[in-house]
């Protein structure tokens, strides 16, 4: 049993929660590429979602897996410099030889060197492939392997991902031991996928991380208060599932919210009930919370028009109308369309068919509206 006294809900970035729910498919394709061998599906894999829906918990969980098999797990977030990182943590960990990372440039930023080993920048990839290679050769000695995972895909640099991929497809080909999972945003698809020089990781095993089933969020919410010596049960456990609309990170806010009334209004000696009350003000304090780890971040990285788009969606109390959406805006249908395929395929919006949008991210609507003055104005909207 969970001590009383800790939160067992977790609402950071990447930390395991105390129920992993609704992802055991992913995590069998996963479980089985590495039992069934070099070539099988679950090892090469891309995780795309939008934010707070679980891609990085889950890259946690994949490495968690591999180690269990003896296999050792890589990770990096992509930002530059990405593949030096990579090539940094693979350096062989006994023997003379070793890498060094103080390079110095050459003229016009084309070269450079790695600890005396002169390279060029299109030579990386082959670097990275040797520097994996050596890895893999002692690794599979004991029947492991190596796991490469990066996370926030959609923002890595150019040449990083095609070092990685172009290394990753020639071991892959020579059967090593190796798998390789990247996560990201929708648009780390359509960014390189579409690349000629990455057609490889076309080829990766596509996950969509969504929403989970109300029942599994009901069940493991009451399951885990229980282990902490807390009963949610009935009516406050209605309001805490309805309130997380099966998103992930609202799951984890929803319940270390309540949990945290509770422990404030208790001393937890012996068992509690959660009540109404204590319910409602902790999906209060989550929804809070919400908005400033997930629709502040994702409206950041809108374009202005997207978010005007979104302004006009959020004047309705459900699925919106593109024609009415369009109008709002004061353009045509033809042109508000192609934001409404951006926002699509961002996984902010969802199409409700009709001729219908919706909202994909929980209680953005409400967001939009209570912010709508403070946004407007940064885009240089008239008040309606």
């Amino acid at each position: 049993m969970v001590s009383a006294r800790t939160n067992p809900f977790k609402p950071s970035a990447g930390h395991l929660p105390p129920v992993l729910i609704g992802r055991d498919l992913v995590l069998d394709d996963f479980q089985e590429g590495l039992d069934n061998g070099s070539g099988a599906p679950g090892r090469l894999m891309r995780i795309t979602g939008a934010r707070g829906i679980g891609k990085t918990v889950m890259l946690t969980e994949f490495r968690r897996i591999a180690e269990q098999r003896s296999w050792q797990a890589i990770s990096e977030t992509a930002s530059a410099g990405m593949a030096q990182r990579l090539l940094s943590k693979m350096q062989p960990q006994k023997g003379n030889f070793s890498f060094s990372f103080e390079p110095s440039v050459s003229v016009f930023n084309v070269g450079g060197s790695l600890g005396g080993m002169r390279y060029e920048r299109d030579s990386m990839p082959l670097t990275l492939r040797e520097a994996m290679s050596a890895r893999l050769d002692t690794l599979e000695k004991r029947n492991a392997g190596l796991l490469v995972t990066i996370d926030e895909a959609q923002a890595a640099d150019r040449s990083d991902m095609v070092a990685v991929a172009t290394a990753a497809q020639h071991l892959i080909s020579e059967d090593r031991n190796l798998a390789l999972v990247f996560a990201g945003l929708p648009s780390m698809s359509s960014k390189w996928l579409n690349d000629d020089v990455m057609t490889f990781l076309r080829r990766a095993q596509p996950e969509r991380l969504g929403d989970i089933p109300l029942e599994e969020v009901s069940s493991a919410l009451a399951d885990t208060f229980h282990a902490s010596g807390i009963i949610l049960k009935d009516e406050p456990l209605h309001i805490a599932t309805q309130a997380t609309a099966g998103y992930p990170f609202m799951i984890q806010l929803v319940g270390y919210h309540i949990w945290r009334v509770v422990r404030r209004n208790h001393d937890l000696s012996g068992p509690v009930e959660v009540s109404i009350d204590e319910a409602q003000a902790g999906v209060k304090d989550a929804m809070s919370r919400l908005g400033d780890t997930v629709h502040g971040p994702e409206l950041d990285g809108l374009s202005p028009i997207d978010k005007t788009y979104l302004l006009a969606m959020a004047q309705d109390d459900g699925p919106s109308s593109t024609s009415t959406i369009a109008e709002r805006m004061g353009k045509d249908v033809k042109y508000a369309g192609i934001y409404r395929i951006r926002l699509i395929e961002a996984q902010v919006i969802e199409d409700c068919g009709y001729g219908k949008v919706d909202f994909a991210i929980p209680y953005l609507r409400e967001y939009l509206r209570e912010h709508a003055a403070y946004i407007r104005m940064t885009l240089g909207l008239s008040e309606e």
